[in-house]
């Protein structure tokens, strides 16, 4: 080791926090430490190339030890070594499992993809740009649902797993009720498999007859309530334009009757109700007995506030949110809690399961995408093991976003955690120029935010 040259990562992000302390992370792998100014210096010493020897007429110690950490972790690199050969290494690995279905558990139906709402903002409709909401045809099938069903099972099975996910979405699954129960009862029939379900409703349609049968099979139920009354029916609205706080409310307290209350609720952001989203919403979560709160900026259509003005707004909500005892929580927060829990060097992730190869979704016309709400088709049902071909487009889909592979991220400091962010909104970008850069700099300036939070809190 005496004269192996090592120099410090390119990639080798460093945050300050407001005592001595740093935080730093390499942006392709992660791997986050917290450390103090000398441990800074001394990877300054490695700008250039330098020896252990070189280094020892500077520092004293073990320094074969601290080197030989900093190395494992990528902060300190070896001439020898290139890391995105290492990265591109651990992928090919990681798209091997995926040809195998290793990674494939949760199962998304396209239940409908009608909904009885006309909610502007809506990312399922502005990125499918379809022309109706009230079409039956949009509505899946139960012979297309059981097929569907079929299909994933026996494909996660030969993977030699046993547990399923269902995920009942896209417009207001509610609207075709029988062939959600269908699904139940099925699914409950078929053995030596077990199963979740989780349902994304705007709740109006729900029965305490639909809301019992949905306790019975654990549903998890995820509803939007987009802040409070004036708020909510800003944006939140029926085909008529009516506001829809009440009725999504008196469907809270429904679930909250038979014992079976929500989780939570989520919130979207627009120009029209960014000033109305305060504290407010947060205390009156609290008072309706929820312990999640998610919040999300428009996510397909850009926005007149001040990425600035969002960050500022993100960090005093979810500070008071947790002052109360509450999760608060978005996509905003993923490159975050991916970059604290996950690394490329023991655990490949992406930004959401659907790009980490865990989620097909099987549409009502047959049709196989990677979510509910993105356009990209990447297989047909019929043909799905198609899909984990090596040429197919699910595989190449996934690869394409994968660190490394993306020009438009490389370079960026969060590149390895954001992972490009979310695939719809890339694909809204496309008639929104702004939106991606847009959603970058969110990103960016709002991982940075929480790191100095974190930083504060230690």
């Amino acid at each position: 080791m005496l004269n192996q040259t090592y120099k410090k990562s390119s990639y080798c992000q460093v945050v300050k926090g407001n005592n001595d302390n740093f935080f730093l992370y390499h942006s392709l792998f992660n791997q986050p430490r917290i450390v103090t100014k000398s441990v800074v210096d001394f990877l300054d010493i490695f700008e250039d190339y330098k020896t252990l020897k070189d280094v020892s007429e500077i520092f004293e110690g073990d320094l074969d030890e601290i080197i030989g950490m900093f190395e494992k972790i990528y902060f300190l690199v070896p001439s020898n070594i290139n890391e995105n050969s290492v990265l591109v290494s651990l992928q090919k690995e990681f798209l091997e499992q995926l040809q195998k279905g290793y990674q494939i558990s949760r199962l998304e139906l396209a239940i409908s993809n009608a909904c009885n709402f006309g909610c502007k903002h809506c990312m399922h409709f502005l990125n499918n740009e379809m022309p109706t909401r009230v079409d039956p045809k949009l509505n899946m099938s139960v012979e297309t649902a059981k097929a569907s069903i079929d299909k994933f099972v026996e494909k996660v099975r030969a993977s030699g797993n046993n547990f399923i996910r269902v995920h009942f979405g896209n417009g207001e699954p509610l609207i075709n009720w029988k062939v959600i129960l269908f699904c139940l009862e099925y699914c409950e029939s078929i053995e030596d498999t077990k199963f979740a379900y989780a349902i994304n409703t705007n709740l109006s349609l729900l029965t305490k007859q639909k809301a019992e049968i949905l306790k019975k099979y654990k549903v998890k139920i995820s509803t939007s309530l987009d802040g409070l009354r004036e708020s909510n029916d800003l944006i939140r609205v029926d085909h008529q334009g009516q506001g829809t706080f009440e009725r999504i409310i008196s469907k809270i307290k429904l679930l909250q009757s038979i014992d079976y209350p929500i989780d939570g609720f989520s919130i979207t952001v627009t120009d029209a109700n960014f000033s109305l989203i305060d504290s407010k919403v947060i205390d009156f979560a609290k008072s309706i007995g929820v312990k999640d709160v998610s919040m999300d900026f428009d996510l397909v259509r850009s926005m007149n506030i001040s990425v600035e003005d969002c960050v500022n707004k993100i960090i005093s909500l979810r500070r008071y949110a947790h002052q109360n005892n509450l999760n608060f929580y978005g996509t905003w927060e993923t490159p975050y809690r991916i970059l604290m829990s996950n690394s490329w060097l023991s655990n490949p992730h992406a930004f959401c399961p659907a790009m980490e190869g865990k989620t097909i979704e099987f549409n009502v016309d047959g049709t196989l995408k990677t979510c509910g709400h993105t356009n990209t088709v990447v297989g047909n049902f019929e043909q799905f093991d198609e899909c984990f071909l090596p040429s197919s487009k699910y595989l190449e889909l996934i690869n394409s976003r994968l660190p490394g592979n993306n020009d438009f991220c490389k370079g960026c400091e969060i590149e390895g955690c954001c992972a490009g962010q979310c695939h719809v909104t890339l694909e809204s970008s496309q008639k929104d120029s702004d939106l991606v850069n847009r959603t970058c700099q969110l990103m960016k300036m709002t991982t940075k935010a929480l790191i100095k939070e974190y930083l504060q809190d230690q």
